[in-house]
Formats: C-alpha cells, sequence, structure tokens
C-alpha cells in the first residue's frame, strides 16, 4: 500500500510544475492578446483576451522556477522538465480556450472538465515527449486532484477578487 502511494505522489510531484503555471496565469490583468484580436474562421476569437503573452510569460516563469527547486532534491534535469512541462501546460491551457471559442462559450465561461483538466493533457504530452514514465493511475490520480484544486482555489481566487468568476 506504501508503494502505491509513493507511486501517486510521485506522479503528482511531476505535474507541479504545470500546477504553478496553470495558476500563475491569472495574475496578469492585462495583456497583449496572443491572437492578436484576430477571429478564426468561423468568426469568433481564436483564443479570446484572456491568454495574454504577459499571462504565458509568467506561467512560463513560475512553472520553470518551482522546476529549479525542484531540481535542488531530485537533479538538474527538472529545470528542463519543468519548462517543457509548463509550456505543454499552457499549450494545453490555450487549446481549451480554443475549443471553448468554437463552442460559443465566451471568455470566463464555464466548460466543467475542459476548464479543470486542459492543462493536465497539455502536460501530459510535454513529459511524454521528454520520456518521463507517467503511468494510467498516477495520470488519473492526478487529474482527479487538479479537477478538485481548480474548483477550490478559483473559488478562493474569486473570493480574492484575482478572478472574475468562481471557476
Amino acid at each position: 500500500m506504501l508503494g502505491v502511494i509513493a507511486n501517486l505522489l510521485l506522479g503528482l510531484l511531476y505535474y507541479v510544475p504545470a500546477f504553478v503555471a496553470n495558476g500563475s496565469g491569472p495574475f496578469v490583468k492585462k495583456g497583449t492578446p496572443i491572437d492578436m484580436g484576430r477571429n478564426f474562421l468561423d468568426g469568433r476569437r481564436i483564443l479570446g483576451d484572456g491568454k495574454t503573452f504577459e499571462g504565458l510569460m509568467v506561467a512560463i516563469t513560475f512553472g520553470t522556477t518551482i522546476g529549479i527547486v525542484i531540481s535542488r532534491f531530485f537533479g538538474v534535469e527538472w529545470v528542463l522538465v519543468s519548462l517543457v512541462e509548463s509550456v505543454f501546460a499552457m499549450l494545453g491551457d490555450m487549446a481549451g480556450a480554443f475549443v471553448k471559442r468554437r463552442l460559443n462559450i465566451p471568455r470566463g465561461g464555464r466548460a466543467l472538465g475542459l476548464d479543470q483538466l486542459d492543462f493536465v493533457f497539455g502536460a501530459t504530452i510535454g513529459l511524454l515527449l521528454l520520456g518521463v514514465s507517467i503511468n494510467l493511475f498516477q495520470f488519473l490520480f492526478v487529474a482527479g486532484v487538479a479537477f478538485a484544486m481548480h474548483v477550490f482555489t478559483n473559488n478562493v481566487a474569486y473570493r480574492l477578487k484575482i478572478k472574475s468568476v468562481p471557476w
């Protein structure tokens, strides 16, 4: 049983830079939209005003910084892992925004599941590309934790007026 718990916690550790990256973007209130205000073929914004270059840089910086801290304990390769993971987590987040715009869900609109897990899917792709071994149980555990934490932290961020909606 202890080995199973250790395995799940190791899986969670792998995703800490993605959690930090995903949680840091909302601290940037205004910025230059990544889509530069352009619309997609369907006439809707590609990503929307919520995805900015400044938010992307803050997210990658914070995610990589936590990787630097982790690397002090688990090896220097964590710096590269955290950088790639943070980039892919944000690509997953942007893919989620892209899908939401296609579904005509406005910025700040709710998309249960997509809102909570888009960055996890992106980070997983980044980790797998780097050869980090993630098993299905670790992934499902992290997805469950991400879902619960997303709901909780967004509620807190809403109450602190960091976010305009509680989801």
